[in-house]
C-alpha cells in the first residue's frame, strides 16, 4: 500500500495551475513589450494630438514640451499603429533629418520628405500621408511652435 493520500480529482492543484497562469501573462507581457519600437520611436511618450490618413500625429506634452522646444529638439512623430512604424520629422534629435522605423529592424533616415517616400515604400503596411500634409503639419505644429516660443528653430 502506498503512503501518499489519494488525489481527488475535485480539489485540481490550484497553486500550481495558478503559478502556470501567472508566468504564462507574464510571457505574454514580455512579448507585447517587445513589440514596441525603442525610443525615441515608442509612441507611447507622446501623446496622440490629430489622425492624417491613418497615422496618428503624437505630440510630447508638459515639460518634455518646455525641454523639446527650447533645445530645438521638437519634432512631431507620425506613427501607424496596424504597421507598427515611425517617422519623425527633422529636428536636432535626428540631426535634421526624418527617420523611420522599423528599417531592417532598425532606424534609417533621410534628407527630405521625397526621400523618406522613396526609402519606406513598400516596407512598411501603410503608405505615408501625402507630402503636402506632412510638410503643413511640420509648419504648424514644429515650425511655428518653435519659433513662437523663441526657441531654437531644428
Amino acid at each position: 500500500m502506498s503512503l501518499r493520500p489519494p488525489v481527488s480529482l475535485d480539489h485540481p492543484l490550484r497553486p500550481e495551475l495558478e503559478r502556470r497562469e501567472r508566468a504564462r501573462l507574464a510571457c505574454d507581457e514580455r512579448a507585447e513589450e517587445e513589440r514596441w519600437p525603442p525610443p525615441p520611436h515608442d509612441p507611447r511618450e507622446r501623446d496622440l494630438a490629430l489622425s492624417v490618413a491613418g497615422w496618428e500625429v503624437r505630440l510630447f506634452g508638459g515639460r518634455k514640451f518646455e525641454y523639446f522646444v527650447a533645445r530645438g529638439f521638437w519634432h512631431l512623430q507620425l506613427w501607424h499603429p496596424a504597421a507598427r512604424a515611425s517617422v519623425l520629422t527633422p529636428s536636432r534629435l535626428t540631426r535634421g533629418l526624418y527617420e523611420a522605423y522599423p528599417i531592417a529592424n532598425w532606424k534609417a533616415q533621410a534628407p527630405d520628405y521625397d526621400q523618406l517616400a522613396a526609402l519606406v515604400a513598400g516596407l512598411f503596411a501603410a503608405e505615408l500621408p501625402e507630402k503636402s500634409a506632412v510638410l503643413r503639419l511640420e509648419r504648424a505644429l514644429v515650425t511655428e511652435v518653435v519659433r513662437g516660443s523663441g526657441g531654437v528653430l531644428s
